[in-house]
This record gives structure tokens, C-alpha cells and sequence, in this order.
């Protein structure tokens, strides 16, 4: 069972509309913003979705998403100083 799901995404508006779109015939309609200077220094900032008070569905921006696989790739895993 999965318990919560992040997504890094390119276009994080374009991305609240479409899961809002997709979430809602399934009954996922809640959502949540959290801001991430409240959580930890180097939180992302996170839009969440949910259903009955449980979020489970979490999008964050990546904007240069394509230079983090890359550079995923080529450390052949291993964190990326300054990712996230």
C-alpha cells in the first residue's frame, strides 16, 4: 500500500489543473498548499490532494527537471548537491 506520492513537475500550475481535472471523478477533491519554510531548510514548497482530510498526492517544482535526471544519470544515482 502506498502511503503518499510526490511528483516533481516542470510546470507546477498547468499540473494543479490537470490532477484537479483527473483527482476529481475518483472523489479526490481536497487540496493543500504547504509552504515549505515551514518545514525543514531546503523543504520544497508542496501542492497537495486528498480525499476526507488525507493527502496522498503531493506535486513540487522542478523547474529544470531535465538537468536533474541528467545529472541524476551521471552520479549514477548518488544526491545532486543543491537538489532537493
Amino acid at each position: 500500500m502506498l502511503d503518499h506520492v510526490f511528483l516533481s513537475v516542470s510546470d507546477i500550475e498547468r499540473s494543479i489543473a490537470f490532477y484537479n481535472q483527473a483527482l476529481a471523478p475518483l472523489g479526490i477533491t481536497d487540496r493543500v498548499d504547504y509552504d515549505g519554510k515551514d518545514g525543514p531548510p531546503g523543504h520544497p514548497d508542496l501542492k497537495g490532494f486528498g480525499r476526507k482530510g488525507r493527502i496522498f498526492l503531493q506535486c513540487r517544482s522542478a523547474p529544470d527537471f531535465a538537468s536533474l535526471i541528467r545529472a541524476t544519470c551521471w552520479t549514477g544515482g548518488a544526491r545532486v548537491k543543491g537538489s532537493q
